[in-house]
């Protein structure tokens, strides 16, 4: 268990803490807080005056580089006075953002400035691991630790064992991806795990069921003129965010007709204060409300019949089960909707076309969350909404110069036919690409097979899945772990080596966003300020791994570039020249095509199919049982909830807000300062819950609750609020930090802390919302 009584009363630095010591805070400069030797020297804040003599007042510049706050990694452009980062914006020559950046941008300097990051390697020579066990951290030379890290590599390979080394891969840039993607492929493990299963790949699976395409789909929000909203939190933690929010203003404010739009969510969440209707659904339960609507559709012949009959498949079937199971009177009984306002809402939803219907977390991380996002895509077809003006579209990639391809070795070979850890594309999660939670579960049971090294690059997965004590416990499990990162986080606190990365206002590297904008942009990353420390970036920590690990692995990163601004020359080359590249900041491609259909689907019939093909060769291939025609229809199948209704009588329900840095860390007063916008507060997180539910429970509004599941229990201040579904609690995540700096270390709790292991089966996504809690007072 753990407790939140730190949350008011927490003091940065022992000092009582106002707003106005916030902004004193936040003007101090040159603060060590201890640890000097891990920390090196102290540097001065961008914030400060720049001393008399130091520099003169027209030694500035503006730099175009890009964000990594959050995977919208948009384009940015920083000012540099008298050598230091002193204010960043958005680069306008970028159509993805617009010139514009969502706040979490601002806070670079504060991860650039933050006092603590690592500026050496550091070597533990405490054997002993765990939470508040002091690792005893000695400095030690690049040469030393890599040259230790590939003896480690060397030895597994000469045992022909190179799956037992496990790769996890937290948010990078896009030129760090490719670069630790090729080493794993060369070094022979097919063990590289991402944190994308703890995001939403029920939305890829259900996307991939529909068009045949494992990814995520983007939304031509300029054009649109209606949204239903499932569980996306569009103003908060939905992506690309920086272009979302930009959009949502033109959608709203900038053209006559503005953009209808319906929010459908437990939680009455940022996006649903802004929209035009909240409806707030009984969790779990969106796939059967998107069949109701399409019920609505289907029987007033509301829907596209002239792209029904000539780009789909399996029409018959899909009306037949909309038809028979899912009329509103029956679905309001199952989402609390009532039967009229479905009427409504599939009326208007399929009547203000172009209309679009968006899956976001809070429908669809849930055990049956691919067939939600089916459930979902379908509606977009039935209203002829793909790949069209203001409908779904789908995201051009950029064409990189290629990398020559890899020359395996045997010993590769054999490793990379071993079967992954994460248990991907098994009976157990037959769709899955990676399945991020089950890692601890494989490491703690020695299942397939034991490992015998991990590398982490830029990774803190214990902070950011359900059941998180499994990973701590799992990774002190590992024989030698090395992590590479510019901060010692909650997972880089049990490494056995730290390698000290740069950050990302430091460095060389191109990046381009997630689906979102239809046509393909690629940002440049270049560093805006001298290096600090002894810090180096992830390409050439991995060029230099593989060159003393020797052999095939040396060989394939071989006339690459050999350095990190080297491999971002050679992979961008054939798009435009590099002074072009650094000046500007960004590359653009060409205008979005509509309308590909001959070309677009990737399923049996190429077709989009209301019935799929891919799941239906899917279990024969696999030889899964089932359930009839059912398994390969969009449908509603009630969740599987962790904790029994009569012990925990209410639904936790773990939301992203909207100031939570994707990187891991909190450690940003700016951030925390706004950390729950719609609470009007920062700082720590409460237990939200509906007024009428928490007077009956006989709480008092801002006194201490528990909060307990069947895993475990946390203490936190309880806020009453309208805005909430009478049998939810929610919580923000991002607090809960017991490492990884002075700014967030013992603020808040961390729901994850008593969210239950559970996964969506066919995808391997974890579920978030299916852990049942029961509160009382504290």
């Amino acid at each position: 268990m753990k407790s939140e009584d730190a949350v008011s009363q927490k003091k940065p630095g022992g000092l009582k803490f106002n707003r106005r010591t916030f902004i004193k805070l936040s003007a101090l400069t040159g603060v060590a807080i201890g640890a000097g030797q891990i920390l090196g020297p102290a540097i001065t804040h961008s914030s400060d005056p720049v001393p008399p003599g130091a520099a003169a007042p027209l030694d500035e510049k503006w730099i175009n580089t890009s964000c990594i706050n959050c995977p919208a990694r948009c384009a940015i452009k920083v000012r540099v006075a008298g050598g230091k980062a002193v204010k960043i914006t958005g680069n306008p020559l970028s159509r993805v953002s617009e010139g514009k950046v969502c706040p979490r941008a601002y806070v670079g300097l504060q991860v650039l400035y933050d006092q603590g990051r690592v500026n050496f390697p550091l070597k533990r020579t405490n054997a002993q691991k765990g939470k508040g066990v002091d690792p005893k951290w000695q400095p030690v030379s690049w040469e030393e630790a890599l040259d230790e890290i590939a003896r480690r590599l060397q030895a597994i390979r000469q045992k022909e064992e190179p799956h037992k080394l496990l790769l996890f891969s937290g948010l990078n840039t896009r030129s760090s991806e490719d670069m630790i993607a090729r080493f794993a492929e060369a070094y022979g493990t097919p063990n590289l795990v991402s944190g994308d299963a703890l995001e939403a790949e029920t939305l890829k699976a259900g996307n991939w069921m529909a068009d045949g395409r494992y990814g995520d789909v983007a939304y031509d929000l300029d054009n649109t003129n209606y949204i239903l909203a499932f569980g996306a939190d569009i103003l908060e933690s939905s992506r690309p965010l920086a272009r979302l929010l930009r959009k949502w203003g033109k959608m709203r404010r900038e053209k006559p007709n503005r953009t209808r739009i319906v929010v459908i969510n437990p939680r009455y969440s940022l996006t649903a204060a802004k929209s035009d209707l909240w409806a707030p659904i009984n969790p779990g339960t969106d796939a059967a409300l998107a069949m109701a609507l399409a019920h609505v559709i289907i029987r007033e012949n509301l829907y596209d019949s002239a792209f029904v009959s000539r780009w789909t498949a399996g029409f018959d079937a899909y009306k037949k089960l909309a038809l028979d199971e899912y009329s509103p009177e029956e679905v309001a009984k199952i989402t609390g909707v009532d039967a009229d306002d479905i009427r409504k809402m599939a009326r208007e939803f399929a009547g203000t076309r172009p209309a679009i219907a968006i899956g976001g977390r809070e429908a669809v991380d849930w055990t049956n969350g691919s067939y939600t996002a089916y459930a979902i895509a379908c509606l977009n077809a039935l209203v002829g909404s793909i790949d069209v003006p203001g409908g779904v579209i789908y995201q051009e990639g950029v064409k990189f110069s290629p990398m020559p391809g890899i020359a395996e070795d045997g010993i590769a070979k054999k490793g990379k036919s071993q079967p992954a850890l994460d248990l991907r594309k098994t009976a157990k999660y037959p769709l899955a690409e990676v399945v991020t939670n089950q890692i601890p579960e494989s490491l703690l049971k020695g299942e397939p097979y034991p490992v015998e090294m991990a590398i982490g690059f830029n990774s803190n997965f214990n902070m950011l899945s359900p059941g998180m004590e499994k990973w701590d416990e799992a990774l002190r499990k590992i024989p030698f772990y090395v992590h590479i990162a510019p901060f010692v986080s909650e997972m880089a606190f049990d490494a056995d080596i730290i390698l000290p990365a740069t950050t990302y206002l430091e460095e060389w590297a191109y990046d381009f966003s997630p689906p979102g904008s239809g046509f393909a942009e690629l940002k440049l990353k270049q560093p805006v300020v001298p290096l600090r420390g002894k810090n180096r970036p992830i390409p050439e920590v991995i060029f230099e791994i593989a060159k003393k690990t020797g052999g095939a692995v040396a060989n394939a990163f071989a006339g690459l570039g050999d350095n990190a601004e080297g491999f971002v020359k050679y992979r961008t080359a054939s798009l435009l020249s590099w002074k072009e590249f650094v000046e500007t900041g960004v590359w653009i491609g060409n205008d979005y095509e509509y309308r590909k259909y001959e070309r677009l689907f990737a399923t049996p019939s190429k077709k989009f199919e209301f019935y799929s093909g891919n799941m239906k060769a899917l279990f024969a291939a696999k030889k899964l049982a089932a359930a009839g025609d059912l398994s390969f229809l969009p449908h509603y199948g009630a969740p599987k909830f962790l904790g029994e209704a009569s012990a925990f009588p209410l639904v936790l329900l773990p939301y992203q807000p909207l100031m939570v840095v994707e990187n891991g860390s909190q450690n940003y007063p700016w951030a925390q300062e706004a950390f729950l916008p719609m609470c009007g507060v920062g700082w720590q997180v409460f237990a939200e819950m509906n007024t009428d539910t928490a007077k009956k429970l006989g709480l008092k509004n801002g006194g201490f609750v528990w909060v307990e599941s069947a895993s475990g229990k946390i203490r936190a201040k309880v806020k009453f609020s309208e805005g909430i579904h009478p049998e939810v609690v929610a919580m923000a995540t991002g607090q809960g930090h017991w490492s990884y700096g002075k700014w967030q270390t013992g603020i808040g709790v961390n729901p994850n802390e008593i969210t239950g292991l559970d996964y969506d089966s066919l995808s391997g996504q974890s579920a978030f919302f299916n852990t049942r809690v029961k509160v009382y007072k504290a």
